[in-house]
């Protein structure tokens, strides 16, 4: 009878020394390669000059806060019960952010909308806030320097004597959603990427504005040159798309930011199919430190439809109209004021 174990012959060791001599080759060079080499994520799809293929529509729609709520603190996650009571309250929450209980304010129209709107969206994989950096989920403090500008700005509180009175996005000039970073919406966030080996075009549905990123590296533009959407540039880190912006208009604010802001954003392609988008502010004049915010997007089929805003905006008409009529009420003391419509005025 044959033993159990017998003590393997001299050949057969050298065969397994023979085995093994490539496995140790290949561990020698998984620690030597240089860590973007092994970055690249095989199972993605990519253009046929070998970079993710970010091309296509993409739905950015999220329940998740920008910032995390006290009642997250120190969670990055929801349990699926507390995820489904968030997602089933983002009505409420968002009818008494527009404060809802003004009785001069008939909201029914926009209830119906935003409650329709809101019941499609989730939260972001039940994350409890946007920010990623820092770790607790908030802004980092404002610098008391920015809280004084701020609170001294000039700005006029009464009825509005002209469309400068009014905001860029009443204007129909530009929405806050075109200009970086891409921020999450209620509606319309939707947008079209368009890739080549030289640019990248970021196509928003609101204001349906096209941002046209090189991908050179080239510099920004001077801090002096300040443009509506700021001055892009971009390049590829491996399979991650990194674009950088400064020069933003100051007429654009976020979260309270100055016209010295920079933005880098960091678009990545998972394996699932869905972009990771991560954005990091850097603002030396509003907050001590950078902070970075992130969330997915999920392909669409599309496409984008056109945002119905024009420069001869019926509801601009409209509001400078009730301005003047009110100010003709305080003057006469409750006198009606009508004015004929011009043709001019809706085209």
């Amino acid at each position: 009878m044959r033993p159990i174990y017998s003590r393997p012959k001299r050949a057969q060791i050298v065969r397994l020394d023979e085995f093994l001599l490539p496995i140790r080759f290949l561990l020698a060079f998984v620690l030597i390669v240089p860590h973007g080499a092994l970055a690249q994520a095989p199972d993605i799809k990519r253009t046929p000059w070998g970079k993710p293929d970010l091309n296509g529509y993409w739905d950015y729609h999220h329940l998740t806060p920008l910032q995390r709520p006290a009642q997250f603190e120190g969670m990055t996650v929801m349990n699926e019960a507390q995820a489904r009571d968030w997602e089933d309250n983002a009505f409420n929450r968002e009818a008494e952010r527009r404060g809802r209980s003004n009785p001069d304010v008939n909201f029914v129209g926009v209830d119906l909308w935003h409650e329709e709107a809101l019941d499609e969206w989730e939260t972001d994989d039940h994350r409890t806030s946007l920010i990623t950096d820092p770790p607790d989920g908030r802004l980092p403090e404002m610098l008391e320097s920015r809280r004084e500008q701020l609170r001294s700005r000039t700005r006029y509180r009464g009825y509005a004597r002209g469309p400068e009175d009014r905001t860029m996005m009443e204007r129909c000039i530009w929405a806050p959603q075109s200009v970086p970073p891409i921020k999450t919406l209620i509606e319309n966030a939707m947008l079209q990427l368009v890739l080549t080996e030289d640019f990248a075009v970021i196509v928003t549905e609101r204001m349906h504005d096209s941002r046209i990123v090189p991908l050179d590296a080239r510099p920004t533009l001077p801090d002096e040159v300040k443009q509506y959407h700021g001055s892009s540039t971009g390049y590829w880190d491996g399979d991650t798309l990194v674009i950088t912006t400064t020069g933003i208009h100051p007429s654009y604010s976020y979260q309270g930011s100055s016209p010295d802001m920079t933005v880098i954003e960091r678009l990545s392609l998972r394996p699932d199919g869905r972009l990771w988008y991560e954005y990091t502010i850097d603002d030396p004049q509003t907050w001590g430190q950078p902070w970075t915010a992130a969330y997915h997007w999920k392909p669409h089929a599309g496409p984008t439809f056109e945002y119905a805003c024009h420069e001869f905006n019926y509801g601009l008409t409209g509001i400078l109209d009730a301005a003047r009529a009110e100010e003709h009420r305080e003057i006469t003391g409750g006198e009606e004021y009508y004015r004929a419509p011009k043709a001019g005025e809706y085209r």
